[in-house]
């Protein structure tokens, strides 16, 4: 027995032996080490988290358990034994997400730089187009052609401005309780006349509850991500629409979030592009200018809630169900 508990003091990583009732029976030294760092109170919180799972009640092993702790990130992996305890085994990875958050600034900075010079050269074409039709109305005042051009190219102006000012606008959300299903709707009907050869397919789970939302963000987030479905399958494929009661380990590990995913039958969004779909003025589309996935991301996050890619075409949203008072 002495030999296999030097082994285990030999892990770096704490390891937690916990009773059914969260009381600790055995730990190791990187175990004792945390404690000390986090404080009692803390670290019973950090280390009975993982029993207040569903699946860790039912005996079953749960990896990647993510909780914050004052600011310090951990994931835990969970091992219950017989009807016994669970064994922990934590891992402290703050310093891997800070060092992460910095390489993405880093690289934001490097990006933004590249592409505002992009788009103040795509603003050169609306402005040479104003400027032209204005010397050419100086000549005839009359040509209401060259109006209308000078009011085209001024509306493409004030697109561009207003997509590129929604990454830093702040939020201010109305919320008041919802059904979801009547925004995808709205938002389908939305794009619907657009794209008529798009078939959308609608996977509704009837018992989600109505959700505290602001309706007007939601639609546009889900517009957003609807278009960008409808426009991967070049407006002549399937889009799915599917709801239901998330169980994610990291993001929904007590069941309290809804998901929504929106899947195009579609090649699906290119590996080397996969992390930085998120990113202000970074896209996949040749004339895009990588707003609306970027600022759809802001609204959700306005919301409590979870906007990722997981692969296969699919876009997921996740969003906190209310607590019942």
């Amino acid at each position: 027995m002495e030999k296999y508990e030097k082994i285990i003091e030999s892990i770096e990583d704490p390891v937690v032996v916990l009773d059914r009732n969260g009381n600790i029976l055995y730990m190791n030294q990187a175990g004792y080490i945390l404690q000390s760092q986090l404080g009692t109170k803390n670290f019973k919180d950090l280390t009975t988290y993982p029993l207040q799972l569903e699946f860790v009640k039912k005996g079953m092993s749960v990896k990647g358990i993510f909780k914050e702790i004052n600011n310090s990130r951990f994931l835990i992996d969970a091992f219950p034994y017989e009807k016994e305890g669970t064994t922990l085994l934590i891992r402290d990875i703050t310093r891997f997400i800070e060092l992460e958050e910095l390489s993405k600034k880093e690289g934001l900075i490097i990006t933004v730089s590249k592409l505002l010079s992009a788009i103040f050269h795509d603003m050169k074409g609306p402005v040479g187009g104003i400027k032209g039709a204005a010397q050419l109305l100086k000549e005839d005042i009359q040509d209401k052609e060259l109006v209308d051009d000078i009011l085209y190219e001024t509306n493409r102006l004030e697109n561009m401005i207003n997509e590129i000012t929604m990454v830093a606008k702040p939020i201010k959300l109305s919320k008041k309780m919802v059904n979801i299903h009547l925004v995808i709707d709205e938002a389908i009907k939305t794009l619907s006349r657009q794209f008529p050869d798009v078939t959308v397919e609608r996977i509704y789970d009837p018992s989600i509850p109505d959700l505290y939302i602001d309706p007007d963000y939601m639609h546009r987030v889900l517009v957003n991500i609807i278009r960008n479905g409808m426009e991967a399958v070049e407006g002549k494929g399937k889009l799915t629409i599917s709801t239901g009661i998330s169980w994610d380990n990291i993001y929904s590990p007590k069941g309290n979030k809804v998901y929504i995913r929106i899947k195009d039958s579609g090649k699906g969004v290119p590996e080397e592009m996969v992390d930085k779909l998120f990113i202000p003025f970074v896209s996949t589309k040749k004339k895009g200018m990588g707003i609306g996935l970027s600022s759809s991301y802001k609204i959700v996050k306005e919301h409590g809630g979870v906007l990722r890619y997981i692969g296969n075409s699919t876009f997921e949203i996740l969003l906190p169900i209310p607590e019942r008072g």
